[in-house]
């Protein structure tokens, strides 16, 4: 699986979007479960971005957005009238997602490479410690960067 954080906060996001349309994809796979994305995470940010004044016109989401049918099939049922699309995925997914939906993609996530759950659902990266494995917490931390959605809905 690929691991990811975001690469900043909610008001650089804003900025950013600003006088725009929106729509909104993620990933139900590696980003949800990385906490950067998925449907909650996705409605939570644009609930957020609609209150800030921007045009969301929809979210959509599939499992594994690197998977270009997964995106395609997609596709099919986003609503047309939107000029940027942000991403909460890997960087292939949001590629993929520039690629199938033909507008400008903003992603927000960093993606940081491979790696796996362990036993107790925490999120390794393969390799990136001096001595082999190291959690997404540390390499956050190292990197300076944060983990967890760029909006909290309530639940989470």
């Amino acid at each position: 699986m690929q691991m990811m954080l975001r690469d900043r906060d909610y008001p650089e996001l804003l900025e950013e979007l600003k006088g725009r349309k929106v729509l909104i994809w993620t990933c139900n796979t590696c980003a949800r479960l990385c906490d950067v994305g998925g449907r909650e995470n996705a409605e939570a940010l644009a609930g957020r971005l609609r209150e800030d004044g921007v045009e969301v016109v929809g979210i959509s989401s599939t499992g594994a957005s690197c998977i270009a049918s997964n995106v395609r099939r997609c596709r099919e049922d986003v609503p047309d009238g939107y000029d940027v699309v942000v991403a909460l995925t890997c960087d292939i997914g949001s590629q993929l997602a520039g690629t199938v939906f033909g507008r400008p993609v903003v992603n927000p996530v960093a993606t940081l490479g491979t790696g796996y759950r362990d036993d107790s659902r925490a999120c390794i990266i393969f390799g990136r410690g001096g001595d082999g494995d190291v959690s997404l917490e540390k390499e956050a931390e190292r990197l300076g960067l944060d983990t967890g959605p760029i909006v909290r809905s309530p639940s989470i």
